[in-house]
């Protein structure tokens, strides 16, 4: 009984019932109800999310005072969407993890609730060559560049959806968008390798000339 007072006199939640909120792991999703439940401090408020599908629905808890701490927030905004994208245009050095440690720190940037950071890190990923769009998947799902792939393909899935949500328009244009951001990345970190291999094989032919 003293923990459900205690708890009672908590700060009320930040959101509210029927609010529209990214969530860290399942991405834009709406708020279906907020309840009391038996958590760790005792009897406490917690956000209620409706998962899964008619057939297998999903009930879904989060504390509320653990909410922000977890990666809960509210959809980003238009200007902040279009830095997004900007990031994504943003040539950079491909991310190639190569240990769980790597990975378990690429997991955590991707699951985050820093969109500029999850948007950087999908960009280097894509910039290394890790396939995370629909129907590229491929390998062992316990394969270590299987893990990548679902890592990414997961992110850019929430991504699309927010996004879609922001600007207003389908899922299917943002995508697009998305891709041909990601697509000239891609050449302009290859363009300075492919330098690089075309000096190298220069200099071995003038090696061989003089040998």
């Amino acid at each position: 009984m003293a923990a459900t007072q205690l708890n009672q006199t908590r700060t009320p939640p930040a959101f509210r019932f029927g609010q529209l909120v990214v969530h860290p792991v399942y991405g834009l999703c709406r708020i279906a109800r907020i309840e009391q439940a038996h958590g760790r401090n005792g009897v406490e408020p917690c956000y209620v999310f409706n998962m899964g599908s008619v057939s297998n629905p999903v009930k879904v808890l989060m504390p509320a005072a653990q909410a922000a701490a977890a990666g809960l927030r509210r959809p980003m905004t238009r200007p902040e969407a279009e830095r997004i994208l900007q990031v994504l245009r943003t040539p950079s050095s491909p991310l190639e993890p190569r240990s769980k440690e790597q990975l378990d720190e690429v997991s955590t940037r991707l699951n985050g609730s820093d969109m500029l950071q999850v948007a950087e890190t999908i960009r280097d990923l894509t910039a290394a060559g890790v396939k995370g769009w629909s129907g590229q998947t491929d390998g062992a799902f316990g394969n270590h560049r299987r893990s990548e792939q679902v890592l990414l393909s997961q992110a850019l899935s929430r991504l699309i959806d927010e996004l879609a949500h922001v600007q207003c328009v389908s899922r299917k244009r943002i995508e697009t968008e998305i891709r041909r951001c990601l697509g000239r990345t891609r050449r302009a970190v290859s363009k300075p390798a492919e330098q690089d291999a075309e000096h190298h094989r220069r200099m071995s032919s003038i090696i061989q000339d003089h040998a």
